[in-house]
């Protein structure tokens, strides 16, 4: 009976025992998530990954680690343990990879090993304005007669166009061609002449548009030379050319203060224009017509105004001392308050020769593109050095980080006539020959005219990257 009473008292206690261990079993565990997060989707909640110091192991896993450090001390290395060794590492981190892929405390840690997939970058917008520039268009009396000479048999009085087919596609290839005209079209103002006081036949202007240049400058020494009336003649005679904008000429203070502005593929350029002065002619008391006189404080105020209005600043000045290839401390000092003021390009006439073709450096990290003289494009005066100028071209570049000048470049140019100061016409320098050299008609007025001359003007004025095209062949 005793015994049998011990046995039952057994029973009930292990069934109790049994009870306790299968309600601890069930029951629920303390929730220890971040409960101030409130919106976040419960399908889809996840807790961070555990760091890999922090992942338990199962003790098969350690016994299997353990086993395989003594068999890798036990074998010999091979002689390219190196790469074993780093295949091993990965095989590591693989088996890492699979073990954490495992459910640990009801939730499931695993790295994502996919590789990342490239971004394609944006394409960012840029727009680009070509830009040429050339110098002293300055028609000579030989010149237009030998204009009227090419005109002969058709309905023209005058054909300016074959002295230009040379350079013709540089020009209507840009977006936008600028030139110094640098005598006026006065009209009847006085009769058709040429040095010392010019009046050119209006179809030098027309074959100009024709060629395809859209900015033409007239502030130069000769712009009174057809007297004030023929001054404002050639303001009127350019504002009637369509798609053609003329600076430096303006018939009041407002029109003189109202800054050009040319907007071209989505870019938008400030122009002006000054001269040094209109060789002691003036106008009468009375007019209201400006001429642009490029006085420091003008400079100033006209450049600053401008770097607000537009994407570019440009400015074409008639300065410096004729027959000079250096340029004087009085353009070096008007061109740093250029640059000072963020002027983006300055494009010099008047000295009739080559000035060199430079790059400055500006206050807010941008560059200036300085040309400081072009020479002459298109002219009867008698010197070789009067026959070499040029075409300076660039790019305006506008992208969302700012705008630039890029791509400079200088295309070398002779005017070339006959020694009967006859059969004008303009080549590259890199299309040029000794026969067209030795049948200059500028020999009889400087023996010491050459290709090496010519070549040495270019080479002193214009740095080595800009020149684009071989003027030794």
């Amino acid at each position: 009976m005793k015994n049998g009473l011990l046995i039952g008292v057994s029973l009930l206690a292990a069934l109790v025992l049994t009870l306790v261990l299968v309600a601890g079993t069930f029951a629920p565990k303390e929730d220890t998530s971040n409960t101030s997060v409130t919106s976040v989707n419960k399908e889809t909640q996840q807790a961070a990954p555990l760091p890999d110091s922090e992942i338990p192991a199962t003790e098969t896993d350690q016994a299997n680690e353990k086993e395989q450090e003594q068999e890798q001390e036990s074998e010999p290395k091979p002689e390219n343990a190196s790469n074993i060794s780093n295949s091993a590492q990965g095989s590591s981190d693989a088996a890492r990879a699979s073990r954490t892929a495992e459910p640990v405390l009801g939730y499931a840690i695993a790295a994502d090993n996919r590789p990342a997939l490239p971004i394609p970058a944006e394409k960012l917008p840029v727009s680009t304005v070509s830009f040429v520039a050339c110098g002293d268009n300055l028609i000579h009396s030989s010149i237009y007669n030998d204009a009227k000479t090419l005109a002969a048999g058709t309905d023209r009085e005058y054909n300016f166009l074959p002295m230009y087919e040379n350079v013709a596609d540089i020009i209507k290839a840009a977006d936008l061609a600028l030139i110094n005209q640098e005598s006026p079209f006065g009209g009847d103002a006085r009769p058709i002449s040429g040095y010392p006081l010019f009046n050119t036949p209006d179809q030098a202007g027309y074959d100009l548009v024709t060629l395809g240049f859209d900015i033409i400058s007239i502030a130069n020494n000769h712009m009174l030379d057809s007297t004030s009336a023929g001054y404002e003649r050639t303001i009127d005679f350019w504002d009637r050319q369509e798609n053609v904008v003329a600076i430096g000429g303006y018939k009041n203070k407002e029109d003189f203060e109202n800054i050009r502005i040319v907007e071209k593929n989505g870019i938008t350029i400030a122009l002006l224009a000054y001269t040094y002065g209109t060789n002691g002619l003036t106008l009468p008391k009375n007019s209201s017509l400006v001429i642009p006189l490029y006085d420091d404080e003008t400079i100033d105020r006209q450049t600053q105004a401008a770097r607000k209005l537009a994407d570019f600043v440009i400015v074409s000045v008639h300065w410096g001392v004729e027959d000079n290839f250096t340029p004087n401390g009085d353009q070096k000092r008007k061109a740093q308050i250029m640059v000072d003021n963020g002027v983006d390009v300055i494009i010099g006439h008047h000295p009739h020769v080559l000035q060199p073709m430079k790059w400055a450096e500006r206050p807010d990290g941008g560059k200036t593109l300085i040309m400081y003289s072009l020479g002459n494009f298109l002219s009867g005066m008698m010197y070789s050095r009067n026959m070499v100028g040029g075409i300076m071209g660039f790019d305006l570049v506008k992208a969302p980080n700012g705008c630039s000048v890029e791509n400079a470049y200088f295309i070398p140019t002779v005017c070339q006539y006959n020694a009967s100061v006859r059969g004008f016409k303009i080549y590259r320098f890199s299309e040029y020959t000794e026969e067209l050299q030795a049948a200059h008609g500028a020999h009889k007025f400087d023996p010491s005219m050459s290709m090496r001359s010519m070549r040495k003007i270019i080479e002193d004025a214009i740095p080595g990257e800009f020149l684009i095209e071989d003027f030794y062949s």
